[in-house]
C-alpha cells in the first residue's frame, strides 16, 4: 500500500460538476485540466460516472487524482432506472476483475454490520462501490460527499465517521476525507470526538454563500479547529472573482481551495 502524502491539497480542481457531468466532453475537459495543471499544480477531483472515468483514462498518469465518492443521487437513478443488482454490475464492469475483488472483501468484512443497517457496514460498501465505477486508479484522496457526512453528523454516529476514516486509509490506500455543508457544525463536532480526517471540504466565500450555520460560526469553527480545511465554493455561484475568493478563503485560514475549470477560465 502506497503511503499517504502529507498535507491536504493546496487546490482541487474539480472536474465533474454534478448534472453538467454529461455534457462534458472527455477530451476536451483532460486537455483543460492538464493544462491548468501545467500553470499552477493541484490535484483533479473527479466524481464516479462514465464520464469521469473517461476523463480520467485521458488525463497523464502522473496527475494526481482525487474522487468526491459516494455519488448517492445518481447511485438512486440507476437503481430506480435498472435495479440494484444492474446497477452494481455496472459499476463493476468499468472497475474491472482487481475493483470486483476488492468489492467482494469489502462486503464480506462489512457484512455482519451491513445486516444491521449499519452505517459503519453500508458506507464503506458504497464507497467500494463507486471507487470501481470510476475505474481511475490509485488515488491520492477519497472524500465522502456531503449527504453521507452531514448524515452521520446529525445521527451523532462518531464511530461510523471514524471507521470511514480508517477504512478510506487503510482499505483504499487514500488520504480519507470529509466534504460537508455546514462546517460550523462539523468541525466543533470532529474535535470532540476525537475524530481526525486529512481534511474537510466545505463553503468559505466573502458572500457568507452556503456557509451553514453562519458565516461567522464557519469562520470562526475553521479558526479555532486542527483540522485542514480546503475551502469549497470559493466564488459563491459566480458572484466574486476567482480571485478574490482564494484570498479570502486564505485570510481566514483554509488550507487549500475547490475550483472548477469555469472558475479558471472565467478569471481569465
Amino acid at each position: 500500500m502506497r503511503a499517504r502524502p502529507p498535507g491536504p491539497p493546496a487546490r482541487l480542481i474539480a472536474l465533474d460538476v454534478g448534472d453538467r457531468s454529461a455534457a462534458l466532453d472527455p477530451v476536451e475537459t483532460a486537455l483543460r485540466a492538464t493544462a491548468a495543471l501545467a500553470s499552477e499544480p493541484g490535484v483533479v477531483l473527479l466524481r464516479p460516472s462514465p464520464v469521469a472515468a473517461e476523463i480520467a483514462s485521458r488525463l497523464p498518469p502522473d496527475v494526481p487524482r482525487a474522487a468526491l465518492l459516494p455519488d448517492l443521487p445518481q447511485l438512486m437513478r440507476e437503481v430506480g432506472d435498472r435495479g440494484a443488482a444492474a446497477a452494481a454490475l455496472g459499476r463493476l464492469r468499468r472497475g474491472g476483475l482487481a475493483a470486483s475483488a476488492a468489492l467482494i472483501v469489502t462486503v464480506l468484512r462489512h457484512l455482519p454490520a451491513v445486516a444491521r443497517q449499519d452505517f459503519r457496514g453500508i458506507v464503506p460498501v458504497l464507497l467500494a462501490l463507486d471507487h470501481a465505477a470510476l475505474g481511475a486508479g490509485a488515488l491520492r484522496s477519497i472524500v465522502l460527499s456531503a449527504p453521507l457526512t452531514d448524515l452521520m453528523m446529525a445521527a451523532g454516529h462518531r464511530t461510523g465517521l471514524a471507521h470511514v476514516v480508517r477504512f478510506i486509509r487503510r482499505r483504499l490506500g487514500a488520504q480519507a476525507a470529509l466534504e460537508t455543508l455546514n462546517l460550523g457544525h462539523l468541525l466543533p463536532r470532529l474535535d470532540a470526538w476525537g475524530v481526525a480526517p486529512d481534511f474537510v471540504i466545505g463553503p468559505v466565500n466573502p458572500r457568507g454563500f452556503r456557509m451553514k450555520p453562519s458565516p461567522e460560526s464557519v469562520v470562526a469553527a475553521l479558526r479555532a479547529s486542527p483540522t485542514p480545511v480546503v475551502a469549497s465554493e470559493v466564488t459563491a455561484g459566480g458572484t466574486v472573482p476567482l480571485a478574490a475568493g482564494l484570498e479570502h478563503a486564505r485570510s481566514v485560514g483554509a488550507a487549500g481551495v475547490v475550483v472548477t475549470l469555469d472558475d479558471l477560465a472565467a478569471s481569465r
